[in-house]
């Protein structure tokens, strides 16, 4: 056995350690249409899904304040720099009238302000065009879908008066009337629109804003139906954990648990992973419960997303911590997501949104991402740990046989503990698969360590009694062989990423 000692560079040497500017885009999965694409069905027929779920990393924008102009004709530079990033997935905020997106009119009243046109038709048209462009792009789109009801803000939602046996109560918080579900005229609308958006835009699907909280599964089930008889391949991201029921392919918050109360909680922070052993939550299911069913066994889906952030996070979880990012989502056997500016430690600049001071809501300061400002400058102020961001999405995407794997149950994932002699840290994983591996190894500490790592030979399935090659992945460096263990020292905050094959 060879030890390996080396130095891992950190942030402070900058661009030297990716050899200059990244750029993902060629390792985007090439885009595909629904007459192309594959459906994948789990072994006991529960549940189907486009093949194109595997290799989604997902980024939450609101257009107004990623746009150059504000509109959906100004996005074109964030899907750039998507594609360089190495995302190819992308959940838009409400492009509909009313307040503020969630404060809406009804899905089927599409915004002058966020199209920048003011026919209909042509406000159609240019959400379809821009479509088109991140398809171009190798990025699938998500629209965002308000189910809880109509404001009545700015003079009110028309469908209110049109339609007024189609609402319930009125709901201070959201500043208008809850939608009467048990309408069955009203769900038949709302299947009927939701079919229409995606055949009109050509979209991916939809993050179904508060579902199934509000309107269950019917509605979104009747459309699904609908979509695949016009060939529609799409999914459907439900914001709250759920059990889907082959209707929602994807959950928005990945967690949910029962606080002191037995009141059922959630995550809007991404940080479980820094607080809770992730291999041991991963096994057991932890806190992968469905919100609509707790009694069920947690963590037996086959697809959950680690959300990081999203427009309801009071601020952003990474805060420039490539452990943060990498270790709890990058590498780790779920679809990452976060909102746009995580990747480059984007700073915390509150704008006043009309909707939001019309209704006296709290001071800009403890608002939510929402109302954040995308400093786009600020990129290239925090460029070290914006290329650094990319080096981990690259890396996994260079492995999509390890990373892009996902066994019918969450609990089977590809995924062991590392042992190192280094107390105190966070637990070290591999994920691996057909005979090599690839080690997570988290410095947590306030100091520099060097770490001596074994190889977790038989938990990663690697053949006995062989010398392995070790690769730092970070730095693209080939550090020698080992037999069952090596040296590395890591900087503290800083992640340790090695091939073992």
């Amino acid at each position: 056995m060879k030890n390996l000692l080396f130095s891992l560079p950190f942030l402070s040497i900058g661009l030297s350690l990716y050899g200059g500017k990244i750029d993902n885009a060629s390792l985007l999965p090439k885009y595909r249409p629904d007459a192309e694409v594959r459906m994948e069905k789990r072994a006991d027929g529960s549940s189907e899904t486009p093949e194109w779920v595997k290799s989604l990393i997902f980024v939450e924008a609101r257009i107004d304040s990623a746009s150059t102009d504000g509109t959906v004709k100004g996005l074109t530079p964030l899907l750039d720099h998507l594609a360089e990033l190495g995302v190819n997935g992308l959940w838009l905020t409400p492009p509909v009238n009313g307040g503020n997106g969630y404060g809406n009119f009804g899905i089927h009243t599409i915004s002058a302000r966020l199209t920048g046109e003011k026919d209909p038709v042509r406000q159609w048209q240019a959400l379809k065009r821009f479509v088109d462009e991140a398809h171009k792009r190798n990025i699938r789109v998500l629209f965002d879908v308000v189910t809880w009801g109509a404001t009545r803000n700015e003079g009110g939602a028309p469908l209110l008066k049109e339609k007024p046996e189609w609402f319930g109560e009125y709901f201070h918080p959201y500043r208008g009337y809850l939608f009467n579900w048990e309408n069955k005229e009203l769900n038949e609308w709302f299947s009927s629109r939701l079919t229409e958006w995606l055949l009109l835009t050509g979209a991916d699907g939809f993050r179904c804003d508060c579902a199934p909280q509000y309107a269950g599964f019917s509605p979104y089930g009747t459309a699904k139906k609908r979509l695949r008889r016009f060939g529609r391949k799409v999914i459907f991201m439900s914001e709250w954990i759920c059990s889907g029921r082959n209707i929602f392919d994807l959950d928005q918050l990945t967690f949910c648990y029962l606080d002191n109360r037995g009141k059922r909680r959630t995550h809007w922070i991404g940080d479980v992973y820094l607080k809770k052993n992730i291999v041991d939550e991963i096994r057991t299911g932890g806190e992968l419960r469905a919100y609509d069913d707790m009694e069920a066994e947690p963590g037996r889906k086959r697809f959950y997303t680690y959300m990081l952030s999203c427009h309801d996070s009071r601020s952003y979880a990474v805060k420039g911590s490539p452990i943060a990012i990498g270790y709890q989502a990058i590498f780790a056997p779920f679809l990452p997501l976060w909102y746009l500016g995580e990747e480059w430690n984007n700073p915390s600049k509150f704008f006043v949104d009309y909707f939001y001071r019309r209704d006296k809501h709290p001071t800009p300061q403890n608002w939510s991402l929402y109302s954040n400002v995308i400093d786009w400058q600020a990129k290239e102020q925090n460029r070290d740990f914006f290329e650094q961001v990319k080096k981990m999405i690259r890396i996994r995407r260079q492995h999509p046989e390890i990373f892009e794997y996902f066994p019918d149950d969450h609990r089977n994932s590809n995924i062991c503990k590392v042992s190192t002699d280094r107390n105190g840290m966070l637990q070290a994983y591999a994920r691996f698969r057909s005979g090599k591996a690839v080690l997570v190894v988290p410095n947590n500490g306030k100091s520099d360590e060097t770490f001596r790592i074994t190889i977790p030979i038989a938990e990663a399935k690697l053949p006995r009694g062989k010398t392995f090659q070790v690769t730092d992945l970070m730095s693209g460096k080939a550090l020698g062989t080992a037999q069952k263990e090596f040296s590395a020292a890591i900087p503290a905050g800083g992640l340790g990423v090695f091939l073992i094959q």
